[in-house]
């Protein structure tokens, strides 16, 4: 599951500080694993396999708000501000804020037209190819409803 924090890595696989602190320093030490600052947490990936937009990418999906607006605009390209707010029931502000983080880090793209601004996902299919890869480590019926719809219903 590339891109967990630290914590979440601890509870999923119910390890004590102490074990989990000396494997990811074995994994990191045999080249397996690396670990990246991303959005105040820590955040691990396998070395190989991984291009850095992804990780990029599943810094946003792993946290539940950005993975939620990010659905929202992929399943809604061109979305407003308020489109989005509609969509995803937060705050503007908080919104704000996490669009900001997302634009500059090139996973949504902003379009200015006339008075508002419209979202898109810079590269869509990247996007929705990590939702599927990674879906049962999202633990998120969101992401679920999504792969249903973009796959046309399949199975979870």
């Amino acid at each position: 599951n590339p891109g967990l924090h630290y914590r979440e890595l601890q509870r999923r696989l119910g390890l004590p500080s102490g074990q989990l602190d000396y494997h990811l320093r074995f994994l990191k030490k045999q080249e397996v694993i690396t670990s990246r600052r991303e959005g105040g947490y820590i955040r691990y990936y396998p070395v190989q396999g991984l291009k850095e937009s992804e990780k990029r990418a599943l810094a946003f999906l792993r946290q539940e708000i950005p993975r939620a607006i990010i659905i929202h605009i992929l399943m809604n390209p061109g979305s407003t501000h308020g489109d989005i707010l509609s969509g995803v029931r937060i705050s503007g502000a908080t919104l704000s804020y996490h669009l900001k983080r997302m634009v500059s880090r090139g996973i949504v793209k902003e379009e200015v037209r006339g008075r508002e601004k419209h979202y898109t996902i810079a590269d869509p299919d990247e996007i929705a190819a990590l939702l599927v890869t990674y879906r049962r480590s999202f633990l998120d019926s969101l992401v679920d409803s999504f792969v249903r719809t973009l796959t046309g219903g399949g199975a979870p």
